[in-house]
């Protein structure tokens, strides 16, 4: 099969573009999930009112990191065999590891456009402009660790199965 050089050329930018976009509407998703702390300010600080506010949000907005960057693993893989199905690209090592590349960028996008979001959905008041015994919420930071792997290795493991299911299944 003889590949056109501008084809494969344009399937890589194409999903290189589907992982950047994953990762801003992931981001987006991920701002409106992640639980915040509900805080009261008293006597020139601040008190987290563990009533109202959610138990562990640290995790659980890790536990979304993580569920969100496999979920556009997963779509950039499938979108991956997709193009090679359709003989845009070989479908080779080198499209494996392209596809686990950007779905790293995917993992950063989702992380940096997330943080954005939060900012906007949850921003911080000027310490000026607070009294006592005025609440806000906070979103705590998250420190993603082994979970910047999920999508990548999502990514990875999808499109090398579905590959060795391909193959197996193959007429000798």
């Amino acid at each position: 099969m003889q590949l056109n050089r501008r084809s494969a050329l344009s399937a890589g930018a194409g999903l290189l573009a589907l992982g950047c976009v994953l990762g801003i509407l992931g981001g987006g998703v991920w701002a409106l999930v992640r639980p915040a702390y509900v805080g009261v300010v008293e006597g020139g600080g601040l008190r987290v009112d563990q009533a109202q506010s959610p138990v562990n949000a640290e995790f659980a907005a890790f536990g979304t990191f993580a569920l969100l960057t496999t979920l556009a693993g997963v779509v950039v893989a499938a979108v991956a065999l997709v193009a090679a199905k359709r003989g845009k690209v070989r479908g080779s090592v080198a499209w494996l590891l392209w596809a686990g590349v950007v779905s790293a960028v995917a993992a950063i996008a989702l992380y940096i456009f997330g943080g954005w979001f939060v900012g906007l959905l949850h921003p911080l008041p000027s310490p000026d402009a607070l009294s006592d015994g005025d609440t806000l919420t906070m979103v705590p930071p998250v420190h993603p660790g082994a979970a910047w792997a999920a999508g990548p290795f999502a990514a990875v493991l999808v499109y090398w199965t579905a590959n060795l299911l391909a193959y197996t299944r193959q007429e000798r």
